[in-house]
């Protein structure tokens, strides 16, 4: 089964919208533009789906060919890889901070995620082994690694045609999530000494392991040419639109109306996955999917699927641009900045390096993994 380009695409335009998002402040007009703008959606819900889907199609073909056994290993492998780019970023991002008081100084006092690092940095770099602090920026790739290993077992459940019981399951799990269960499990065992220090990331990994689940079971399905006949459902096609478009306007009334108006936190909710945000994204999934299969010439823009094909390298080192640049965002922002209206300006220095500096600067992340690669094989090969 060839290479499907429109996945890299959409996980390369993901990764611009992260690096954007992560970027640029709240104030900022583009931003507007690039953080929920068409709906209770961000690129993290299409990214990790998109993660699931990928493995889903290419881990389905080697269960075919290879077995269970070596879907597992192949699993455990890639989870470790993962783990060790988590905790190889989160060194690097430590020696960062403490390479100049104008990093130190910046996130210390801007960010109180990062306050144990700062205080206790031994501590902090052995509960990050552990999986236990996640500041923010680095709660992505442990929850990636985490899904993973799940990847076996999942789809070997889907090919005994248990789908509908692990979909059930999935569900069930994502239900706990959003009423936030796990969180007294944490309260049961507050007798710890460092419970107060454990931070486990933004998010909560019981409800946003649906949307890898569902990603790995449209991907089985894919591999097994099943999905064709979903895309070309116009009832399911019409009633996606039409969500999309409620859910819009919905937005956008809630957001011109008094914030309390409407209360939807809890169905809207990010860390937790709403089951409103679940529902937008299902449905945007849907459209995008059924446009990408019908018009795949818009979805192949080559500079941007080769981000894609890279998105582990890429997304690691789009924190350590971030983490380098966004003080120096933040000096430049204070020299110059165009009002527009309450909350809302034009910040032209901030932009200007998004756009010719950190952007650009995701195309090295490729050719930094390669040149390690090549240096590692010299190394192997020199005789002893």
């Amino acid at each position: 089964m060839k290479r499907i380009i429109q996945l890299d695409f959409f996980r390369g335009f993901f990764l611009i919208l992260i690096t954007t998002n992560h970027f640029l402040s709240w104030q900022n007009i583009i931003h507007r533009f690039t953080h929920e703008f068409i709906g209770w959606v961000t690129a993290a819900e299409g990214f990790v789906f998109l993660s699931g889907l990928t493995a889903g199609i290419v881990s389905s073909r080697k269960l075919v060919e290879h077995g269970g056994v070596y879907i597992l290993i192949a699993a455990i492998k890639r989870a470790w890889t993962i783990y060790k780019y988590h905790l190889v970023l989160f060194l690097l991002v430590a020696i960062i901070f403490y390479s100049h008081s104008v990093m130190e100084d910046y996130w210390y006092q801007n960010y109180s995620d990062f306050e144990l690092l700062f205080q206790k940095p031994l501590f902090s770099v052995l509960l990050t082994g552990l999986l236990l602090y996640q500041p923010i920026y680095m709660d992505i790739l442990p929850m990636y690694a985490l899904f993973v290993l799940l990847l076996p077992f999942t789809l070997k459940g889907f090919q005994n045609g248990q789908a509908g019981t692990i979909l059930i399951i999935s569900f069930l799990v994502y239900l706990m999530g959003i009423f936030d269960l796990q969180s007294a499990f944490f309260h049961y065992f507050e007798f710890f000494e460092f419970i107060d220090k454990v931070d486990t990331g933004f998010f909560n990994l019981l409800s946003w392991q649906i949307l890898f689940i569902a990603g790995l079971y449209f991907g089985f399905l894919t591999y097994q040419n099943r999905i064709s006949g979903i895309l070309q459902n116009k009832r399911l096609i019409y009633s996606a639109v039409s969500i999309c478009v409620l859910l819009f306007l919905t937005k956008t009334l809630d957001s011109l109306l008094d914030s309390s108006a409407l209360d939807l936190d809890f169905w809207v909710s990010k860390e937790n996955l709403g089951p409103i945000r679940l529902l937008n994204f299902s449905a945007l999934a849907v459209v995008f999917s059924f446009l990408a299969s019908r018009y795949k010439q818009w979805f192949s823009f080559k500079p941007v699927c080769y981000l894609g094909k890279y998105s582990l390298e890429v997304f690691s080192f789009h924190i350590l641009l971030i983490v380098i640049f966004k003080p120096i965002k933040d000096i430049i922002n204070n020299l110059y900045t165009i009002r527009l209206m309450d909350g809302l300006y034009i910040k032209p220095g901030s932009t200007l390096m998004l756009l010719f500096i950190l952007i650009p600067a995701l195309f090295l992340a490729p050719g930094i993994k390669n040149y390690i690669n090549q240096y590692k094989l010299k190394v192997k090969s020199v005789p002893k």
